[in-house]
């Protein structure tokens, strides 16, 4: 009898689960996530995340129970955009967008560890304009999300190699395995996005909309500058062509607004500066909201450093310019750049010591990074006391940034 009581019992369990999620009495902007999802295993880490900007924040976690997981949190606004991801072996680490609205009750349903495919129920008016487009490349994007469950686990055996021979011959492995599939996620990227686009086109612009013009013309910028997902010419110009069309229904508001600015840079690039040239310039922000410009600081080495909250590199830098400005303080200003919005960027600065300058680009990737050809970061650029480029550089590692300095300016 004992085996047929502990099958009532867990049946039971689970009835009273999916009883508790029906019956729960939201108030307030409170919204509810309950997800089931089957062919997971527990102990996989489900998080649900902010999207402000270029950053995001977790607000919330749950461990995978017999296929559950679920959020109780608030929303800002009327609807607010989060992010769920998954964590864990074989998980691919893709992100499932959901919206959320005062009172709703979101449910998530799928199979298996493909997080970016899972079916988002709800009423939510912008979730069901979002379901539109997962819904017409669904297929796609599991590819896509196979792919980088494929480039996880191969990165994985990098970090955890156990010799430095073992290590240089997966680093080898994943080299090459990233070669080919950059090309692939390009090809299946212009099928995705082209469905998008077709889907843009009969549609109103929304948020969502925006987001997904802003997915178009990243892939646009990302392809014009680093050639990782190796586009042909002919695929180029379609996915260009037909972004400018659509750019065509923005109207001002749209295209000066956050999500606008690298939109409009993507598809109309400024003229990028480059070592020996003039410095390129504009309004920034303060803390205080004072507008300040790079020219305000000629007279000294200026270090511009391009940065993001949730850029783990360019946190890891920090310590390292706090040195830098503090030991060359006679011959070198420090002027940290966030592309953050607003209020993110003051936070971080809260979180972190950084006393040095710090600036904030309301423009984001479509400003000054722009001009200075900033694609990824942390980025680098070394002016001279008179405002000539003496270098730019991308990425940090130990010691980078002093050494960069001391080639430059003979400290």
């Amino acid at each position: 009898m004992k085996p047929f009581f502990i099958l009532c019992l867990l049946a039971c369990i689970a009835l009273f689960g999916v009883a508790c999620s029906n019956s729960v009495k939201l108030t307030g902007n409170e919204f509810l996530i309950e997800g089931k999802i089957s062919g997971i295993e527990d102990g996989v880490v489900i998080t649900l995340s902010t999207v402000e900007g270029n950053a995001g924040r977790i607000i919330a976690s749950d461990t995978i129970r017999n296929g559950r997981f679920m959020f109780r949190e608030e929303v800002k606004s009327e609807q607010e955009q989060f992010v769920i991801r998954a964590f864990g072996d074989g998980v691919s680490l893709g992100l499932l967008e959901v919206w959320a609205a005062p009172r709703a009750k979101i449910k998530i349903r799928g199979t298996g560890k493909l997080c970016p495919v899972w079916d988002v129920k709800s009423s939510v008016p912008y979730q069901k304009e979002e379901n539109r487009y997962i819904n017409k490349s669904r297929d796609i994007i599991a590819e896509q999300a196979r792919i980088n469950a494929k480039n996880q686990d191969m990165w994985a055996k990098v970090r955890t190699a156990t010799s430095e021979d073992e290590a240089i011959a997966y680093r080898k492995s994943f080299d090459s395995l990233n070669t080919i599939t950059g090309s692939l996620l390009g090809s299946l990227f212009v099928k995705r996005f082209s469905n998008d686009m077709a889907i843009m086109e009969k549609t109103d612009i929304s948020p969502v909309w925006l987001n997904k013009m802003g997915d178009v013309t990243s892939l646009i910028l990302a392809n014009n500058s680093d050639g990782y997902y190796n586009l042909d010419a002919e695929q180029a110009a379609y996915l260009r062509e037909k972004a400018l069309e659509l750019y065509g229904r923005m109207s001002e508001e749209d295209r000066n607004s956050p999500i606008g600015y690298p939109i409009t840079a993507a598809l109309f690039p400024p003229d990028v500066v480059w070592v020996g040239d003039d410095v390129a310039d504009t309004d920034l922000l303060d803390v205080n909201g004072n507008t300040k410009r790079l020219a305000d600081y000629f007279g000294k080495y200026l270090l511009l450093d391009f940065w993001s909250k949730t850029c783990g590199p360019c946190i890891m830098a920090l310590p390292e310019m706090k040195e830098i400005s503090e030991t060359y303080s006679d011959k070198l200003t420090v002027i940290s750049i966030s592309l953050d919005i607003d209020a993110v960027w003051k936070e971080a600065m809260l979180e972190h010591d950084m006393p040095w300058v710090n600036l904030h680009d309301q423009k984001s990737m479509g400003g000054l990074a722009a001009a200075y050809g900033v694609t990824g970061i942390p980025n680098y650029v070394l002016i001279s006391p008179e405002g000539t480029i003496v270098d730019k550089w991308a990425g940090y590692g130990t010691g980078s940034l002093k050494q960069k300095v001391g080639e430059n300016i003979g400290l």
